[in-house]
């Protein structure tokens, strides 16, 4: 059985009177959070010190905060302490100071863990370095890989909406850099996590273009000011960044949906972002009105309701509050109904998600539930809330509802339609491959890729071998259908879904085959120069057989620079081509360095 009390702290004597309620303790049985909106050094030295004297030996996290949680309702700028005792589960409570590699701090933080066997992790972070926000990620991902079946939760501190400094704390330290986190290991410990998002995408769908780390330069080649103001106006555009966060962008990765918004815009119209971004990526715009919020919140509320909980740790994205004012009221209320409720307003969430991954989400609410031994649940009762919350919905929370699928089927047809269009756009009408526009396009993205990554990078440049005499003998009809012959061994090559095969122009296709080496590239030049001559497609103008012939040469770049660049690559390969057909044709020349 798990005992949760949560109080408001002014002063050593609430902090007393909440000694005196608990009884008994057990200090490894104990864990002691804090959120704390007094955010200065000073302030968190005198929490601290009162804690200690009150709790000695009593495992402690805390956080400072954007806003806190006390049982079902929101304060600002107060301190709650929660304190929960467990039956038979053990605390543990370790910290790193440092936030200089974060994959490091994240292998010391689970290092300190090691001689536990947690269910749970709780995770405070600090989220200020400089001038951006903390990408926390590489910490959670060394913290979960750690252990097995744990789930990581927790958030970033706040410093209530300053951006200028964030502490986390345990009894023995109070940090400005670095993380502190609470394993909670038992056999009865029953651990179960949920989130909210409520922003869903709408719209068009978009590209990445450019990005470098979590500094995002061009959408669809045009800056994301652009972007925002082509799509939501000047005004939005004047009350950036802050103004964009009520329509984040909206990324999936592992098929979780990720609300992003931007935390600081440059002169060029970049944006800086928390998390990384890579071109490719497709992003679309969030949107969220009161009647999605309400239908996600009971969600929420049944959800747990259905699995056993006697504690609930709320860690929200204090931009959520900040948007959704009032309303944030509606999924954060109920909870109270089910359990003891604490938690606080974070500038990020962590969250571990059943596709096996810890996420740093924005924008979010997550809740923690935990519970130890039996525990009494009634459906009916969340039948009965979920009916209260959703029946006080009024014509325009329904034409709202309405309106949102309206733009959301439009803009899903209008996709469908613009991808047809752009396989036409990309298609050669001929032969059915990729065009020689689509090529160009491919071929850089494939450099830039190969770049980032170290990776090799192939190009096979393949020619029909005396294809005009093969037209004036048999015609252009017959021409075509070569063509197409040809191009259906090209389109049956095995091959990855990363490797491009395109009609580059006239007789010649081309190739790319993207970290290929040099013999893997002959390999399958050899087996496209076999499988052609299969064809047995007669050819008597021929100089080099009485059948159909190619001539192929291979370019090989080991390892792809900034200083390489596509047209050096296609000249270098066009290059090879031409010494296997001035050698007599109907065979492969390649080269691995330009």
């Amino acid at each position: 059985m798990i005992s949760s009390l949560n109080i408001l702290y002014h002063r050593r004597s609430d902090l007393e009177d909440l000694r005196a309620k608990v009884g008994d303790i057990q200090p490894q049985k104990t864990l002691i959070q804090v959120f704390s909106g007094q955010v200065t050094f000073s302030e968190l030295q005198v929490l601290q010190a009162d804690l200690k004297a009150v709790f000695p030996d009593v495992p402690l996290i805390g956080t400072t905060t954007a806003g806190e949680i006390l049982d079902g309702q929101v304060q600002d700028r107060s301190v709650v302490v929660s304190l929960t005792s467990f039956e038979s589960a053990q605390v543990q409570v370790a910290w790193v100071d440092h936030y200089q590699d974060l994959s490091l701090a994240g292998k010391s933080l689970a290092a300190k863990l090691v001689e536990t066997t947690p269910q749970a992790i709780i995770v405070f972070g600090c989220s200020i370095q400089g001038e951006h926000k903390v990408d926390v990620t590489p910490l959670l991902t060394e913290l979960y890989s750690a252990f097995s079946n744990v789930i990581v939760a927790g958030g970033q501190a706040g410093d209530n909406g300053a951006g200028e400094m964030s502490y986390v704390f345990t009894a023995d330290g109070i940090f400005s850099q670095g993380a502190v986190a609470a394993s909670l290991s038992g056999e009865k410990l029953s651990v179960h996590n949920v989130y909210n998002l409520s922003w869903v995408p709408i719209g068009k769908r978009f590209t990445i273009t450019h990005a470098e780390g979590a500094r995002l330069y061009s959408i669809d080649d045009q800056s994301p000011r652009d972007l925002y103001e082509h799509y939501l106006g000047q005004d939005v555009v004047r009350g950036l960044p802050l103004s964009a966060a009520d329509f984040p962008l909206v990324i999936e990765r592992q098929g979780v949906p990720i609300a992003i918004h931007a935390l600081g815009v440059y002169d060029d119209g970049s944006c800086h972002y928390v998390h990384e971004l890579y071109p490719g990526e497709q992003v679309r715009f969030g949107f969220c009105h009161s009647s999605l919020l309400t239908e996600a919140a009971t969600a929420m509320f049944e959800d747990i309701q259905s699995h056993p909980a006697q504690a609930l740790f709320v860690y929200s994205c204090v931009t959520r509050k900040w948007i959704l004012g009032e309303d944030i009221k509606v999924e954060i209320s109920p909870l109270s109904k089910i359990a003891p409720t604490s938690g606080f307003f974070a500038y990020g969430e962590y969250f571990t998600h059943p596709v096996q991954q810890c996420y740093l989400f924005s924008q979010t609410m997550t809740v923690l539930a935990l519970s130890e031994g039996e525990v009494s649940t009634s459906p009916q009762a969340s039948v009965a809330l979920g009916r209260e919350m959703m029946e006080p919905e009024s014509r325009q929370l329904q034409s709202l509802r309405a309106l949102h699928r309206l733009v959301e089927t439009s803009a899903n047809e209008l996709e469908e339609v613009n991808l047809q269009l752009a396989d036409l756009v990309n298609e050669d009408s001929l032969t059915g491959l990729y065009n020689r526009r689509y090529f160009d396009h491919l071929l850089e993205a494939e450099c830039k890729r190969a770049q980032r990554s170290q990776q090799t990078l192939s190009l096979i440049l393949l020619d029909v071998d005396y294809f005009k005499l093969y037209n004036d003998t048999y015609g252009h009809v017959q021409g075509d259908s070569c063509l197409r012959a040809v191009s259906q061994v090209l389109k049956a090559m095995p091959r990855r879904p990363s490797d491009c095969v395109a009609r580059y122009g006239g007789e010649e296709f081309v190739c790319i085959l993207p970290n290929t080496d040099y013999a893997g590239a002959m390999e399958v030049a050899h087996q496209l120069k076999t499988d052609i001559n299969k064809l047995s497609i007669p050819h008597r103008a021929s100089k080099v057989a009485p059948h159909l012939t190619v001539s192929i040469g291979i370019q090989t770049v080991e390892v792809v620079t900034a200083m390489t660049k596509p047209e050096q690559i296609i000249i270098a390969c066009d290059q090879q081509l031409y010494r296997a057909k001035c050698n007599g044709r109907n065979q492969i020349i390649g080269a691995s360095e330009i």
